[in-house]
């Protein structure tokens, strides 16, 4: 089994819906951190191989770290990939690009304040879709930390597949969270733990 297995999921996914595999244009939308931008990455690839039109929508923080890293032409070239950027809201004193932010201004960003510029850049390639210049935006692909994406979708009433880069350990953590604090087993407790 490989690591692309974890992708087949939604891939089947987008098939099995007629309007999400025939339009094949999707918009992906990581949350902004390393190790939920790079799934995510992944799987825009393949659907990117699979035929689709990808708008890849980073935050302008980490699209500046990309191409402090990789260079000024390192997303140039791409038939049918683009990315998009949207603020992410945090002042400048957060980092220079060349660090990561800082976690729960982060986290409280994404909560309070994402969902207008993302909801602006929709209809931005709405437009640009009517003009002849992009085709129409017909899925959402979304990190499920993106909770402002499921929003944004339902008022545009377009079909949204939420996607977590977590591994399968981690995610059963998270759904048995609650279960195993109420059995007091967490938070863990004891000496050896100092």
């Amino acid at each position: 089994m490989g690591k692309k297995s974890i992708f087949v999921p939604i891939i089947k996914y987008m098939q099995a819906h007629p309007l999400l595999y025939t339009t094949r244009k999707s918009h992906l939308t990581p949350y902004p951190l390393q190790g939920h931008i790079n799934p995510l990455f992944k799987l825009a690839k393949l659907l990117h191989l699979r035929g689709f039109h990808i708008t890849f929508v980073h935050t302008e923080y980490n699209i500046k770290r990309l191409l402090n890293s990789r260079g000024p032409k390192a997303l140039d070239g791409l038939q049918d990939f683009h990315f998009e950027t949207i603020p992410d809201s945090l002042p400048p004193t957060y980092g220079d690009g060349d660090v990561t932010e800082d976690a729960v201004s982060l986290a409280k960003s994404v909560r309070e304040k994402m969902l207008v510029p993302f909801r602006d850049l929709l209809a931005r390639l709405q437009d640009s879709s009517t003009a002849g210049l992009v085709p129409p935006v017909t899925c959402l692909v979304s990190d499920c930390s993106m909770l402002f994406t499921i929003q944004a979708a339902e008022e545009l009433s377009l079909p949204i597949a939420l996607f977590s880069p977590v591994s399968a350990c981690a995610l059963m953590s998270i759904l048995h969270y609650r279960s195993l604090f109420d059995k007091g087993l967490i938070p863990l407790k004891g000496i050896h733990l100092i």
